[in-house]
């Protein structure tokens, strides 16, 4: 076996199993929100408390990752993945306990613990995939990689209502550590059997760079990283383009029960419909970047916000499903067009060495907007009595997004 085929194979199979392990921290990640009513009744708190249920996790993710990319870029990524998906089963069990017995802070706790898990999971990801692949390829496999989190959560809204019929609302909270636990597993064969000695070698190279200049990446490296300008404008359309998705993601099916008087089933089957678009979009948007662009990643994110701006005007006023589903595939798809894309914007522009801090501020301001997002909507819900506050919100920072990749961003 040739040397370039046994580098497809290793970052094949690594891909496979960050995928797999990916998606099964997003389906515990979003489960609640498919089943928000029934979970805060269960656990006697007012909705738009329960929504704190998927928030805490991506504060938590939010407010870690900068410890996480730091840790990354001096440890190694394969070592984080492992560590972070068996987290995630620990914290999925406890938290089941606490939800069987109504304990809504100790719950809450569990959460917070996962979310740092899971951004670890994340950002460790995207560095190992990144690594393997070769630039003409690094934009597609990111892409497909980023696949992982809209099939996660699709999975956690279609089957969550199914469950908490079945098994009560309390075992919703149990399913995405279950789905974790064989990830792990999944991950573990990839590495020991596929991977192994080929990425070992890699990083082996890495910390050797690493290790060369470590005084002046622990004591500069965050500044450098924040003075490039690629790396702030990613951040922000993350930041962005995270609100977005997570807004639609958290609400969408307490909306359509409320707003169209939807079944809970069909509601949650019509939500997962957005996140599920990201399975196409995500993956094509590394592909357009890498073949239309010439692996140019600004023309993706800018398309992105000027087709996304106007679709969450349109849903915010629809009031027909059949109108509503057409929005929801479109706005699923050229939201998530970026959300590869930005992470091979942000990769392309550093040095080797400081890669992990990069994405790790990256996914900070991304998740920043993916918790706040549901948090604010839920604050401008009970103010207003209406969700058109929560939707015109989503709309400005739609707008932001895209004036900063029309005006600001560098080609």
């Amino acid at each position: 076996m040739t040397d370039s085929t046994s580098r497809a194979r290793t970052a094949g199979a690594y891909l496979l199993g960050t995928w797999v392990l990916s998606a099964a921290v997003h389906v515990y990640l979003i489960s609640p929100a498919s089943v928000l009513p029934r979970i805060a009744d269960g656990l006697g708190v007012p909705e738009t408390t329960a929504i704190w249920l998927v928030s805490a996790v991506l504060v938590a993710w939010a407010a870690t990752n900068f410890g996480v990319g730091v840790i990354i870029d001096r440890v190694g990524d394969v070592a984080t993945i492992s560590a972070g998906g068996v987290a995630v089963v620990g914290a999925a069990g406890v938290g089941w306990a606490f939800a069987a017995r109504g304990l809504f802070w100790p719950l809450i706790g569990t959460r917070v613990f996962a979310g740092i898990a899971i951004g670890a999971v994340w950002i460790a990801s995207t560095t190992l995939v990144g690594r393997l692949f070769p630039i003409e390829r690094r934009g597609t496999a990111l892409g497909v990689f980023t696949t992982s989190a809209p099939a996660g959560f699709a999975v956690g809204q279609v089957t969550g209502p199914w469950i908490a019929a079945t098994a009560g609302w309390s075992a919703v909270l149990a399913v995405g550590g279950v789905l974790s636990a064989v990830a792990v597993v999944i991950f573990a064969i990839a590495h020991f059997v596929v991977g192994g000695s080929a990425v070992n070698s890699e990083e082996a190279t890495t910390d050797s760079e690493s290790a060369n200049s470590t005084s002046p990446s622990v004591r500069q490296g965050f500044s450098t990283v924040l003075r490039n300008r690629t790396v702030v404008v990613g951040a922000v359309v993350a930041f962005a383009a995270y609100s977005l998705y997570l807004f639609l993601n958290s609400w969408l099916p307490t909306y359509l029960l409320e707003e169209f008087a939807l079944s809970p089933g069909t509601s949650g089957l019509l939500a997962a419909v957005f996140p599920a678009m990201g399975v196409v979009s995500r993956a094509g948007g590394g592909i357009i970047s890498d073949r239309l662009f010439d692996h140019r990643r600004l023309p993706v994110l800018k398309w992105s916000f000027v087709i996304a701006t106007p679709v969450m005007v349109l849903i915010m006023v629809s009031r027909s499903v059949p109108v509503l589903l057409g929005l929801l595939i479109l706005g699923g798809l050229v939201i998530q067009l970026t959300f590869g894309v930005v992470y091979s914007y942000v990769q392309e522009a550093v040095e080797l060495t400081n890669e992990g801090t990069a994405l790790s501020i990256l996914g900070s301001t991304g998740i920043a907007g993916a918790f706040s997002a549901p948090v604010i909507a839920g604050t401008l819900i009970d103010l207003t009595g209406a969700y058109t506050a929560a939707f015109l919100y989503a709309i400005a920072v739609a707008i932001v997004g895209g004036v900063l990749v029309f005006f600001v961003a560098d080609e």
